[in-house]
């Protein structure tokens, strides 16, 4: 439930055994994600967790977006990236990748997480929260009028879960151990049972057995979830519960006065995952859509139009880009090289420079179509997990840190610089700009090759989640929320202040997204291509004299003079 926590939690082996926690007041959600990942709007939807009257999501870049109730701070979650979020009564708390722990709104208590505490996985009740050491023991704050908050640490534990009053955990045997309030006997396991997942809500409990059926204790146990079905996963609100079944459909049990107890029919759409909320719930699509249904007052079962997965779009020299969620590309403007008629097929990235267009499908291969003097629209072959093009070529990176760069090649600016070998270093961002390169290293440090006649290769410090080549300058975002700009016109150039989550530059002009999804641009707007609309976005691109970005409901949009 979460009146506790909702979180979906990815299946993964704990001490040789398979957990899925999933439901309302239940442990954490491991997004797949990158270090140095920004939020923007290409990221699908990997995890929900729902609460009282409030609904977090997390995509695949490790960024959070709340929608619902905001009378206790619920909304929006703050700055930073996580790996899990749950939601509680009047709070949620998200799980950074250092295993620290940061909640907010709700009461001074439950915001008080123990310093200096690190956790695998979390869960947020009425008014506490626990989290899953390493080590297997359960740490919990935040209200413990009823022992909620007091776990035992006689075993170790592989799964946490929480509910309004109470808390539970699975040992790695599949053993459910519970405290706090047993009012309705929410604490009383059935014996000899073993689960592989747990899930709490109100007053009641339910596990998931090997053999994927179900059983629950507590308040109104017995008209909760249908039995005769196979679960791969459980969530379980004010007095119903909801299942995954094994074909990826979900149906639910108990109290259905606002229609929590009803999903939505649907014979196209497949579910992945699922959370619970006091009196609504919502679900996972397969394709990263969110699905919500029952109580509706706060807004808390309207999910943002694009809340992530949205697409994205790119901005060339004389043409523009667009890619759907589903894959679908559409390009615009000039085509007199064709760099405006993109090949048939799937794609899950896309770029735009001078005169031509690159894409990358879903499985990783480079297409690129359109003017290709200098081989500009002639890519590597391969495997790709990352594409960044600019306006005479580009770079892309696999995902075992290798990579492969392409177009003019006058300054050396397809040879990324050579990094030490036998310390671990390598590349998790790579791109170029017309004259040089520049590749953020894991430890979050940068490199910067080939012409460095404007002193774009002087890389100012480290701690950079981004870094962006114009023509002859670069601008980086830092892990702090800072931009700062070197080399040619930038160096006299002044840069916005404030925090960002997302950076793009063309050849003379650079563009951000600030904290609370505003754009801010700068450097040449001769175009108009440093002049921003209003509104809230998700996602930016820059090229010659055009910007182009996403709005946070999907809609895309582009200014200047191409």
């Amino acid at each position: 439930m979460n009146v506790g926590a909702n979180v979906w939690r990815a299946r993964t082996s704990v001490f040789g055994l398979i957990l899925t926690v999933a439901g309302l007041c239940s442990g954490g959600v491991m997004a797949q994600t990158s270090a140095g990942a920004i939020a923007d709007g290409r990221g699908r939807v990997v995890a929900l967790a729902a609460g009282s009257d409030a609904t977090c999501a997390l995509n695949e870049r490790a960024a959070a977006q709340c929608w619902g109730n905001n009378w206790f701070g619920t909304l929006p979650p703050p700055r930073g990236n996580f790996t899990a979020v749950t939601m509680g009564e009047n709070f949620g708390c998200g799980l950074h990748s250092d295993g620290s722990v940061e909640c907010w709104g709700g009461s001074s208590s439950v915001q008080a997480v123990p310093a200096g505490a690190t956790f695998t996985t979390i869960a947020a009740g009425g008014d506490h929260a626990c989290g899953l050491r390493s080590n297997g023991t359960v740490l919990c704050w935040g209200s413990n009028s009823h022992g909620e908050a007091t776990p035992p640490n006689k075993a170790a534990f592989a799964a946490v879960t929480a509910g309004w009053a109470h808390s539970c955990a699975l040992t790695a045997a599949g053993v459910a151990t519970c405290w706090g309030d047993n009012l309705a006997g929410s604490l009383d396991v059935p014996a000899n049972e073993r689960f592989t997942a747990i899930t709490s809500g109100y007053y009641h409990n339910c596990g998931l057995r090997a053999n994927g059926t179900a059983v629950c204790w507590g308040n109104n146990q017995n008209n909760n979830l249908p039995s005769g079905q196979v679960y791969t996963a459980l969530a379980a609100g004010v007095n119903f519960t909801c299942g995954l079944t094994l074909n990826g459909r979900i149906v639910c049990g108990g109290d259905n006065t606002f229609g929590q107890a009803s999903p939505p029919i649907s014979r196209v759409n497949t579910y992945v995952a699922l959370t619970a909320g006091y009196y609504h719930a919502c679900a996972l699509t397969a394709g990263g859509r969110v699905v919500c249904w029952g109580r509706n007052d706060k807004g808390q079962a309207t999910a943002p139009k694009g809340v992530f997965g949205m697409g994205t779009v790119a901005a060339g020299a004389t043409h523009a880009c667009d890619l759907g969620a589903d894959g679908s590309l559409v390009c615009s403007g000039s085509n007199s090289s064709g760099e405006a008629t993109p090949p048939a097929g799937s794609y899950a990235d896309v770029g735009a420079g001078g005169g031509y267009s690159c894409a990358r499908s879903a499985a990783g291969a480079l297409s690129c179509w359109g003017f290709n003097d200098s081989n500009r629209a002639s890519p590597p072959t391969g495997q790709y997990a990352d594409m960044r093009v600019g306006s005479l070529g580009g770079c892309a990176l696999s995902g075992n840190g290798g990579f492969g760069c392409w177009g003019w090649n006058n300054s050396g600016q397809n040879m990324p610089a050579i990094l030490p070998i036998g310390i671990g270093a390598y590349y998790r961002q790579l791109g170029r700009g017309s004259f040089h390169g520049c590749g953020i290293v894991n430890d979050g440090s940068a490199r910067c090759w080939g012409n460095n006649g404007s002193g774009a290769l002087n890389v100012p410090g480290s701690g950079w989640l981004a870094i962006g080549e114009g023509s002859q300058f670069s601008c980086g975002l830092r892990s702090t929320g800072s931009v700062v700009c070197w080399g040619g016109p930038m160096t006299t150039t002044p840069v916005p202040t404030g925090y960002f989550k997302a950076l793009a530059t063309g050849e003379d002009h650079a563009c951000a997204i600030r904290d609370n999804g505003e754009l801010a641009c700068w450097g040449d707007n001769s175009h108009g291509q440093a002049s921003p609309p209003a509104g809230r976005f998700v996602h930016v691109s820059a090229s010659y004299y055009q910007s182009c970005a996403v709005r946070d409901d999907g809609t895309r949009t582009c200014w200047g003079t191409p």
